[in-house]
């Protein structure tokens, strides 16, 4: 095997590994001082990359993993979004940074070639994004996976409208009203993973890549590639989250966010886990628990580009006025873990900031409409996610 450095560039590097006649494109994501978190910097770079591939001849599949043990992605750097939004005036780093992470997330989805990413450690927000676009997604025993947005007063983006609404038993809304960490297991059993395999065999798994029996034809490489995951994957791991189910889905089954909330606030069970999420849920921003439950309830039915063009509008008018820029410095910059919310109770909420929140209000030009318009005629042997 020889493995060559394109070109790094941020805190993302690019390799294409050989493999017989053809070339694996590896993706690693490098910024283990903020846990992988993912700035906009290395989203173009991602996004440029993933382009050259795309059409690239030699290259047969690619993936994205991180050479950092308890992180493969903690998000998006919001933490840095925020600062340079208080700082500077208007809304272009917005802008910039939101179009450049969802057109990433799309193209991932729609990639004509299969992609496979390796979720080791902590997985949230867009980490989570990256992941659930990907051919196949792999998880490990350290894998703990969160949508927590509500905390930090936005609301689970990076296509969630999407594969939340895809989770049974009201399992997608709770993790997002709640922030709920689940592992591995639990991301298998709901249809966040396909596939949880041990940490320690990663460097065997990426090696055998190599070997593989790979060729021209994108959908044969798929299913090779779908072999040799089963061959390495856990068989039965236990998922303790699906033995929660009919609890979740009594706290969920409402047809209001005012009913929901009170099942919450009235949940008298020993469950420490449950508890734990209703917590989670409590703590976080009244405004983004009502938005996100429009987001899902209202969202299910949405086509995939559809759902991060709603999902733009909705992050640029958090940008604008919202909990946002609060629940980022109470719980990532001063770190204080006091957020103010405005308001500060869910009855205080009024439909007319919903209906802005997903408005087109915030005044920005759609460049994410542009990029989705160039990949509407696909390379031969496109493949989807169904």
């Amino acid at each position: 095997m020889t493995t060559a450095n394109l070109h790094p560039v941020a805190t993302a590097n690019f390799l294409a590994q050989k493999a017989g006649h053809y070339t694996i494109g590896v993706i690693e994501l490098n910024n283990p001082q903020a846990l992988n978190a993912v700035t906009l910097e290395m989203f173009r770079a991602m996004e440029k990359q993933l382009l050259a591939w795309r059409t690239q001849a030699d290259i047969t599949c690619v993936v994205i993993h991180a050479n950092l043990g308890k992180a493969f992605c903690a998000g998006g750097d919001v933490k840095a979004l925020v600062q340079e939004l208080n700082e500077k005036s208007g809304m272009q780093i917005a802008t910039d940074f939101f179009v450049t992470e969802y057109f990433v997330d799309y193209l991932i989805h729609v990639y004509p070639k299969p992609i496979l990413c390796w979720a080791d450690g902590v997985t949230m927000g867009g980490g989570v994004g990256i992941m659930n676009g990907a051919s196949f997604r792999i998880v490990t025993e350290r894998t703990m996976l969160a949508m927590p947005e509500v905390a930090l007063g936005l609301y689970p983006d990076v296509g969630a409208t999407y594969f939340l609404n895809r989770m049974a038993d009201g399992i997608g809304l709770f993790l997002a009203l709640t922030g709920a960490r689940i592992n591995g297991a639990d991301a298998v059993a709901i249809g966040m993973a396909d596939g949880l395999i041990r940490a320690e065999k990663k460097s065997e798994f990426f090696a055998g890549m190599n070997d593989l029996n790979w060729v021209s034809d994108a959908r044969t490489n798929r299913d090779t590639l779908c072999d040799y995951l089963k061959s390495f994957a856990e068989i039965d791991a236990n998922s303790e989250l699906m033995q929660r189910r009919s609890t979740i889905n009594r706290l969920t089954n409402h047809s209001t966010i005012e009913e929901v909330d009170n099942a919450l606030r009235c949940w008298k069970g020993s469950d420490e886990w449950v508890r734990h999420a209703i917590q989670g849920y409590l703590a976080g921003s009244p405004t983004s628990a009502k938005a996100t439950f429009k987001q899902l309830t209202e969202g299910g039915n949405l086509a995939l580009e559809d759902v991060f063009q709603r999902e733009l509008d909705m992050s640029l008018n958090f940008c604008v006025r919202s909990d946002f820029r609060e629940g980022v410095r109470a719980r990532l910059i001063d770190k204080d873990h006091k957020p103010q919310w405005q308001p500060a109770t869910l009855a205080e909420v009024t439909n007319a900031e919903i209906h802005r929140l997903f408005s087109k209000q915030h005044g920005q030009a759609n460049c994410l409409a542009t990029k989705f318009s160039r990949l509407r005629s696909p390379p031969a042997g496109d493949l989807r996610r169904d």
